[in-house]
């Protein structure tokens, strides 16, 4: 799906998908997490976004994790996985033709 693509949501809408919790969210911005233009309360949020908060929110409740925990997780798993597609595509480009 390109970005053209992409559903917007507004920041209501992203609050509603986590548990209502307005001030969760505009945290989340603040530590970087998602990022967005202009006001955290006015700003129009993509389904990239939406799922990345998500996730976040997950974390944040089964580890009972501080925002700034929880972001520093993300991007401990955001390292994982590209070191993980970096090892694939070593041993994709190591198999003969």
């Amino acid at each position: 799906m390109n970005r053209e693509q992409d559903i917007q949501l507004t920041f209501n809408e992203i609050v509603r998908a986590c548990d209502g919790d307005a001030d969760w969210v505009v945290n989340v911005i603040e530590e970087e997490i998602i990022s967005v233009q202009g006001s955290p309360r006015e700003a129009g949020f993509s389904g990239w976004q939406l799922a990345r908060i998500r996730r976040a929110r997950r974390i944040s409740r089964d580890f009972e994790a501080s925002v700034p925990a929880t972001a520093l997780i993300l991007q401990l798993l955001d390292e994982l996985e590209t070191l993980r597609k970096g090892r694939l595509e070593d041993s994709n480009r190591a198999l003969p033709l």
